[in-house]
Parts: C-alpha cells; sequence; structure tokens
C-alpha cells in the first residue's frame, strides 16, 4: 500500500463525494427537499481528512513504520476525543 496515493486517493473521492451531494442538496433544496443530502455532503467533507489519517496510518502500519504510525494513532485518538467531548 502506498501512503502517498492511498492517502490521496481517500481524500479525493472524500472530496469529489461531498461536493456532489452538496451540488444535489441545492438542487433539491430549491425545490424545498434536499435539506438532508445538504447536511450529508458537509459532513462527508469534513469526515474526508480524519478518513485520510485512518488511510495513512493503515498504511504506515502496513510497511512496518511504527513511529509515523504511532503519530497517526494518536493523531486519530485526539480526533476522536474532540468529536465525543463536541457531541
Amino acid at each position: 500500500m502506498n501512503l502517498n496515493r492511498s492517502t490521496a486517493a481517500t481524500l479525493r473521492v472524500g472530496m469529489t463525494l461531498g461536493v456532489a451531494m452538496i451540488v444535489i442538496g441545492l438542487v433539491l433544496d430549491s425545490l424545498s427537499m434536499g435539506d438532508t443530502v445538504l447536511w450529508a455532503g458537509i459532513t462527508v467533507l469534513i469526515a474526508s481528512p480524519f478518513l485520510g489519517v485512518l488511510t495513512s496510518a493503515a498504511a504506515l502500519l502496513t510497511s512496518g513504520d511504527r513511529r509515523w504510525a504511532a503519530v497517526a494513532l494518536v493523531l486519530i485518538a485526539i480526533i476522536s476525543v474532540g468529536i465525543v467531548l463536541s457531541a
């Protein structure tokens, strides 16, 4: 698993999907029925960097780079605690 390619692909897919959902949500919202799709697109855009870090951690663990994998896992833990505390 290539670290740069897998992380970039994850971020690219998340961004593309999120933007597409927002566009669809805006079109549907003009017809007064797209609020949920719009918010789902925003959620996908917010979650994309987190998924990128997860992908990086998996690639680093697979390649055996324990030091940077530990850094990625600490970052995942910090983000997770922030999500839980903000809810």
